[in-house]
């Protein structure tokens, strides 16, 4: 149990403020490793007309960045738009949202509800007994001329400076439904009209985006956003325990970091198993130990998304032992992208601490792992991105997260983090006390691993 006076739901309303593992982060205050980020996005809105496109692999933390940045970006006389993409939006379902939630949320402020009285609006028209749908403008909306008018019209029902994220803009699956956003943005620019869109996806729509209108890259900041560093990922685990007042030994945050892969989504979601771990003790807890994380990770493994799961799964059901060797050696490193000689170097690190199992040899390995490339096996193993002969990578970045956590659950360490000196980490105080450099010291940082290197408590 934990040292507080909440019941279980005031524990768990707490909790969500601070760890979020099922939806974008709100607040900025607990968005980690992104002030680099965030500092591009604010200096780059100074630019009347420029709009953000948040790139980057699923569970990278995306939406979060988009959602913290737009309440910031959005004035303070209402809350920003958010329009969530899915396999059959399209341009005008979009729009048509943006404009049916701009009316919305004009009325919750007493400002905002003179639009009853004389303004002449040939969209967004509404009394204050009448509410427009988004069916009545889905109709209404034909052209990317209409689309800027609506938006000229959201600008003066809504708010001082209207922002609208559209998020997980590549579930829009018509690319000439996606291309009609490049000219939306000229000419809002050409327009004038003061609306700033932050769109999140993967690179492939924002070249699909910015193809269609090449003169449109002007109006965009482009933030490409990679993995949390190591520190943001510690970060995380160690102030939300601290809430509660929770210590964590250097080593298990160190862990923590390791599995995650860097994937905030992954953090949150090991965070949320550890505290209520830490909640179901049976006496008071001040300090994680291994039994808590160990537990943690076996409880964020039954929570994985089935996407993730099912091709793991897939790969390792129902055949030898092998396949999930191999799946994590080819997890074992901070390189996505990897030859043969790599990986079969990092199956010797696996296979070291594997007491009673027989490795493969090196033929036998390059079997199973073109096994893992097949359709039976969920093709989880793919070519490298880099057309290199011989390279493989997982066949998307979050597996390789998921993989690391079933080796953890294995007791198999990945990355190579050696054992510090034990030490309990505290939250940062107002001094600003850092925990270190990033990477800690013994974490394996390269492409291949050496014969005689095994797992740090051999």
């Amino acid at each position: 149990m934990l040292e507080t006076t909440l019941d279980a739901h005031g524990f768990g309303t707490e909790m969500a403020s601070l760890v979020s593992p099922a939806r974008p982060i709100q607040s900025i205050e607990f968005l980690r490793g992104r002030a680099k980020e965030l500092s591009r996005i604010d200096r780059a809105l100074f630019a009347p007309g420029r709009h953000i496109f948040v790139y980057g692999d699923r569970g990278i933390g995306k939406s979060s960045l988009a959602a913290a940045a737009a309440a910031q970006a959005q004035s303070a006389d209402s809350s920003y738009i958010d329009v969530a993409c899915s396999t059959d939006s399209t341009f005008r379902s979009v729009i048509a949202n943006i404009g049916s939630q701009a009316i919305r949320l004009s009325r919750i402020y007493r400002s905002k509800k003179t639009l009853t009285a004389g303004l002449e609006l040939r969209f967004l028209r509404a009394t204050a007994s009448e509410e427009i749908t988004v069916n009545d403008l889905h109709d209404v909306i034909r052209t990317v001329g209409d689309a800027v008018e609506v938006l000229r019209e959201v600008a003066t029902v809504h708010s001082d400076r209207p922002v609208v994220v559209v998020d997980e803009f590549d579930r829009m699956t018509d690319e000439r439904e996606r291309a009609l956003f490049s000219d939306l943005v000229k000419q809002l620019g050409d327009k004038k009209i003061n609306v700033i869109f932050f769109f999140t996806g993967v690179a492939p729509t924002l070249d699909q985006l910015l193809g269609a209108h090449p003169s449109a890259i002007r109006q965009f900041e482009t933030i490409e956003l990679q993995k949390l560093n190591w520190t943001a990922r510690w970060d995380i685990a160690v102030n939300a325990l601290a809430k509660f007042g929770v210590e964590i030994e250097d080593n298990i945050r160190v862990r923590i970091a390791a599995v995650s892969d860097g994937y905030p989504a992954y953090v949150h979601l090991i965070t949320e198993k550890l505290l209520w771990r830490l909640w179901d003790a049976p006496k008071v807890i001040t300090n994680v130990d291994w039994e808590h994380y160990n537990g943690a990770i076996q409880d964020a493994i039954l929570s994985v998304n089935a996407e993730l799961k099912r091709p793991y799964e897939q790969a390792v059901n129902q055949r030898t032992e092998d396949f999930e060797e191999v799946l994590w050696a080819a997890a074992d490193s901070e390189y996505l992208d990897r030859d043969l000689r790599q990986l079969y170097s990092s199956y010797g690190y696996v296979m070291r601490q594997r007491p009673g199992r027989v490795a493969m040899d090196y033929k036998q390995f390059t079997a199973t792992l073109n096994k893992l490339k097949t359709k039976s096996c969920g093709e989880i193993i793919v070519a490298s991105r880099f057309d290199r002969r011989g390279w493989v990578a997982y066949r998307e970045s979050m597996l390789r997260g998921y993989a690391r956590m079933r080796a953890e659950a294995r007791n198999i360490k990945l990355v190579g983090e050696q054992e510090a000196p034990r030490q309990v980490m505290h939250a940062p105080g107002a001094s600003g006390r850092s925990f270190g450099p990033s990477i800690p010291k013994g974490v394996h940082t390269g492409r291949i691993r050496m014969p005689e290197e095994g797992p740090a408590d051999e």
